[in-house]
């Protein structure tokens, strides 16, 4: 049987303006290959919303709705269930008419990454949902998840681009960035998915910056997405870990994890936990070995993972 509707959105890494871009600045950011997808069937069992959730590895998440409140009949994750009907309660708040024909519905999702990669396993859910209810993806997550909403612009994107919040609305500018030195660079997962919401409000509530903090890492964005030099590429990506390691008063990852391999290393994301950047000249094959017996086994070249027009 063929879908009433079929949606797809787009993984996401963020490369510069971790932390800040929530406050103003420019982010560096970049769609993925990999995403989820989100297919819309009509039931039979009237009244009802039947919700599959599937990764690489089979089943995720199940569960049945009532329509149209929305009411949790049964589920195999507690927490993904109300979180769902969260996202089902914020919608609704923007279309009123969202899933209330009282017909059945069974809706399946797949995601193409390993959810404990941080990816983006929610946005892409959010985009997809707002897809399917035509209501804005922003509004969903800024109600929902908060955060700076990089990661919805991602969802739908074509290549990368540069991300900012201008008085609290987002902007996306799509940039050419496709240096000769991508063969160089790797994301490597550090084994430790990070709860971003979590974050976000550590942050908020512990850490002190000011507006040279912005500007500057606003300046190593613009300056990184039009380097065709690799020196170059790698001083602004150290430059960019000293600056946050003095705003957030952590050891950088080079410290923490590589500083016996000679690369440059730039934290992704939340500091600590999810992705890594790694560009380095090393032969691939002598750089995966070396990461590998470091405990290193999720890496990803640049070119195989990020997506382009």
């Amino acid at each position: 049987m063929d879908p009433a509707g079929r949606w797809f959105s787009r993984g996401k890494l963020l490369i510069t303006g971790e932390y800040l871009v929530m406050e103003g600045a420019k982010a560096f950011a970049v769609p993925l290959i990999k995403g989820q997808s989100l297919e819309v069937y009509h039931s039979a069992e009237e009244g009802v919303l039947h919700w599959e959730a599937y990764t690489d590895s089979g089943s995720w998440f199940s569960a049945r709705f009532s329509l149209p409140g929305f009411q949790i009949i049964n589920t195999d994750d507690e927490a993904k269930a109300l979180f769902l009907k969260k996202l089902f309660g914020a919608i609704r708040e923007q279309n009123k008419d969202f899933l209330k024909d009282k017909k059945g519905y069974r809706v399946i999702t797949k995601l193409d990454f390993n959810p404990e990669f941080g990816f983006g396993s929610s946005s892409t859910l959010i985009n997809n949902l707002a897809s399917w209810a035509k209501v804005d993806p922003f509004a969903l997550q800024f109600r929902t998840l908060g955060g700076s909403g990089y990661d919805i612009a991602c969802a739908a994107a074509n290549g990368p681009g540069i991300y900012r919040l201008a008085d609290k609305k987002p902007l996306w500018q799509s940039v050419p960035f496709n240096p000769v030195f991508t063969d160089r660079l790797y994301f490597v997962y550090l084994g430790n998915k990070q709860n971003s919401y979590n974050e976000v409000r550590r942050f908020k509530s512990r850490v002190s910056f000011n507006w040279q903090h912005i500007e500057e890492i606003s300046k190593i964005t613009e300056q990184l997405v039009a380097t065709a030099d690799f020196t170059g590429f790698k001083n602004l990506l150290e430059l960019h870990e000293q600056i946050m390691s003095s705003v957030l008063k952590k050891e950088t990852v080079k410290k923490t994890r590589f500083n016996h391999l000679d690369v440059t290393v730039k934290s992704l994301g939340a500091w600590g936990g999810d992705f890594a950047l790694i560009a380095t000249g090393i032969e691939k094959k002598y750089l995966l070995k070396r990461l590998n017996q470091m405990g290193y086994f999720h890496i990803f070249a640049w070119q195989n993972l990020v997506k382009y027009p």
